[in-house]
């Protein structure tokens, strides 16, 4: 009979030893083997910095496509990217005119925007924001409300900001200027020059869009202020002043149209045939984002006038007609038609320059 023995031999022992360690390596590869079986991932920091690059660094396509008429449902085929950049030669530094347009909702959250901005067949939920540093206002935002986790990216951005001529009525200069005019008349044309040939053109002073005065893209402000300052003395209590629809016009030499939405005394109004009261001061602002149809912005000159009317309305006053029908007022046509507008340009005292304003652009993608 043999013997059984409990002992295992070195054979059993080196085979079994050898299996275990070939055993674990075998599982340890398992995970690289099987990578490429796993679920795809989305990487969601890259579609923020995407987007963010895309938003900061890009003005869209077409580069316009913030005025008037690509909101709208028949022109919205038009519009292949959003992007707030000022040019392509300047990232970073966003149009005002472009920033307004995409957060004031004329365009439809969330298509447009996941067609336009975040691309890509995937249905990501985001939340852009852009906070003015320094500024007491909120953030403005479009999206959803933040998850627990997102992909992110953060850029420092500058916007730059319109420009506005404020021309003051109280201010002596403004006669010795030769904007002031005339003496017993009561109709009075105040005239502005918009010289793209010297803003934009070959003669300009500026070269860089993020600095430039560009009254075809963007927008402006225009601000008459104590009106009845600029009337002799003694005639200040004595007319009202007015302006009625058809009063207010920008022309391109060849065309003409009317300007009927104003502030007038700090309230926004819309001339009609009756006429509207100015106690002190009137202000057109003229937006990128309003209809510009029937006037060529591209024009080398670009004219806004203003007619005013003097009317008779207090018998107490200390000149009463017929000695006083009328008053010097500011008036650019009288002594020289048409030859002596304001001109809105660089070197002007009363034109305030775009500025560039530090903000923040964030970007959330989930």
């Amino acid at each position: 009979m043999s013997r059984d023995s409990g002992t295992f031999s070195i054979d059993f022992l080196v085979g079994f030893t050898i299996f275990i360690i070939a055993f674990i390596w075998v599982v340890s590869l398992i995970p690289g083997l099987l990578i490429n079986l796993q679920g795809y991932t989305i990487d969601y920091d890259a579609v923020a910095y995407r987007t963010g690059v895309i938003l900061v660094e890009d003005p869209g396509e077409p580069s316009s496509w913030e005025v008037a008429g690509y909101d709208m449902d028949w022109n919205k085929a038009d519009v292949d990217r959003f992007g707030l950049a000022v040019s392509r030669n300047d990232p970073n530094i966003l149009a005002l005119d472009k920033v307004n347009r995409f957060f004031d909702n004329t365009f439809i959250y969330p298509d447009d925007y996941h067609n336009l901005v975040i691309f890509g067949d995937y249905p990501y939920r985001f939340n852009i924001s852009l906070r003015q540093i320094g500024s007491t206002g909120s953030a403005r935002h479009i999206g959803e409300v933040l998850p627990e986790g997102y992909g992110y990216i953060r850029r420092f951005v500058k916007i730059k900001s319109m420009s506005y001529a404020t021309i003051d009525g109280s201010n002596p200069a403004l006669n010795s200027e030769g904007y002031i005019n005339g003496d017993n008349e009561t109709t009075h044309i105040f005239a502005i020059l918009l010289n793209n040939t010297g803003l934009i053109g070959k003669e300009s002073q500026v070269r860089d869009p993020a600095y430039q005065i560009i009254p075809a893209k963007e927008s402006f402000m225009i601000n008459l202020t104590f009106l009845s300052s600029t009337m002799w003395p003694d005639r200040e209590s004595c007319f009202n002043i007015s302006l009625k629809s058809g009063d207010v016009c920008v022309s391109d030499g060849s065309n003409q149209r009317n300007i009927d939405e104003l502030i007038i005394d700090e309230v926004p109004v819309y001339l009609t045939n009756t006429p509207k009261t100015v106690k002190y001061n009137v202000s057109i602002l003229y937006n990128t984002t309003a209809d510009r149809k029937g006037v060529n912005w591209d024009a080398s000159q670009i004219y806004i006038y203003f007619k005013f009317k003097l009317d008779y309305t207090n018998p107490g006053c200390a000149c009463p007609p017929p000695t006083c029908q009328g008053s010097r007022f500011l008036n650019s046509t009288l002594k020289t038609p048409s030859d002596h507008p304001f001109d809105y340009n660089y070197t002007s005292n009363k034109v305030t320059q775009p500025q560039l304003r530090d903000a923040v652009v964030e970007v959330a993608v989930w």
